[in-house]
This record gives C-alpha cells, sequence and structure tokens, in this order.
C-alpha cells in the first residue's frame, strides 16, 4: 500500500478562526500522547480522507510544519450529521514498542449453510471489538467466518474470530458476535403451534379430571 503522509500546520484555537479553517478545505485537529503535549492543528479536508481510507484502523503519518514525521492513530472522528464533512480528528501519537488497546470493526465473510432457510435471520450483535497489539500489528478488521453457522442454535462467539499474529483479545471472548433468529412470520407460526398444543394438553388434562371426579361421586 502507498505510504501517505498527511501534512499538518499548528493552528490557533478559538471558535472563529475554527470556521475560517472550514470555510478554507482545513479540518481542524489535535495531537497527544506519547509524552507530547497537546498539539492544535489543522490538515487539508481532501487528503485526511484519503488518508483515512487507506489507514483503516492503523497508523498514518503525520507530519507538523517542519518537524520529524510522527505516527498516529485517528481516535476520535467527529462527522457533520447532515453533510457528513469531517468537523474534527483526535490524533494520538504512539510508540511503536509500546502495546495499545483499542475497537476493531468486524467483518463477515463466507456463507452461513443455515441462510439457505429463508425463515431463518442472521442476528449481528457487535460491530467491533477490543483488541491488543503493537501499533505495528493492527489489524483493519478482524474476521467472522459465518460458514460455521450449520444450525439455528450455532453461533459466532468472540473467541471464533481469526486473530492476526501479535494480536490479543481483551473482550470476553463469550461474548456473542453473530446469532440466529426466526423471521417473524416463522416466529409467530411457532408460537402458535406451540399455543395449540399447549391447549390441547390442559384440554385433554380436565377431561380425564372430570371422569375422575364423576367415578368417585358413583
Amino acid at each position: 500500500m502507498e505510504k501517505i503522509i498527511l501534512q499538518g500546520e499548528p493552528r490557533s484555537a478559538g471558535r472563529h478562526p475554527v470556521r475560517e479553517l472550514r470555510s478554507l478545505g482545513r479540518v481542524p485537529a489535535v495531537i497527544y500522547g506519547a509524552g507530547l503535549e497537546p498539539q492544535a492543528i489543522a490538515v487539508d479536508a481532501k487528503l485526511l480522507r484519503r488518508v483515512l481510507h487507506a489507514a483503516g484502523s492503523g497508523l498514518l503519518t503525520l507530519q507538523v510544519g517542519e518537524e520529524q514525521p510522527i505516527q498516529v492513530l485517528a481516535r476520535e472522528v467527529q462527522h457533520d450529521p447532515v453533510k457528513h464533512h469531517t468537523l474534527h480528528v483526535d490524533f494520538q501519537a504512539v510508540s511503536l514498542t509500546e502495546k495499545l488497546r483499542l475497537h476493531i470493526p468486524i467483518l463477515q465473510e463466507g456463507t452461513a449453510p443455515v441462510l439457505s432457510n429463508q425463515d431463518v435471520v442472521l442476528v449481528r450483535n457487535m460491530d467491533s471489538i477490543e483488541i491488543e497489539c503493537l501499533p505495528t500489528d493492527i489489524p483493519n478488521h478482524l474476521v467472522a467466518d459465518l460458514s460455521l453457522l450449520k444450525t439455528l442454535d450455532d453461533e459466532i462467539l468472540a473467541k471464533d474470530l481469526v486473530l492476526p499474529a501479535g494480536v490479543k483479545l481483551i473482550a470476553d471472548s463469550a461474548h456473542v458476535v453473530f446469532s440466529l433468529t426466526l423471521a417473524r412470520a416463522a416466529a409467530e407460526e411457532e408460537a402458535a403451534a406451540v399455543e395449540g398444543t399447549t391447549t390441547e394438553v390442559e384440554v385433554v388434562a380436565k377431561g380425564k379430571a372430570k371422569e375422575g371426579t364423576e367415578g368417585a361421586e358413583e
């Protein structure tokens, strides 16, 4: 993958400078961590989108002015809820020799055999999961293999996710990532069938009890 260096420039804090930056196609950001004093910077909006897309959950290279490039993670990215423009980014500077804990997206791969039954619905219970690793080992995502879902009772747990070398799962290994359920119509039919069976059993039981009572009276 092409190495992209995100260029940044120091900026002054305050509400009005931020508005001016955004009007010029720049995004306000903050750098912190790794023994650095928090620093307010601005980056080009178009290049930022390109860099964030390329880096995913992993490291990206940031250079502020003439300073030496540093390795950072985009820890928090704020978007406009309507226009979806990037409003602000928090960059965490990291040490390449110290492990980090962070949440990684979960992607599904493969086909669940049980989904050939149109009455069965796949339920996603988790979108991301916490891991620990060195910054250089951060994966863009973890994979959930749907081919493990062969019956309605099957589940994919956190421990079933494929972990790359150097990556440790921090989340509870018993967390359910994917599960299965019946579609609403099928579930209602099954509930009705169970209710009908229960009612029939109750009627039979009452009939037998009545017969027993009549016998006792004789």
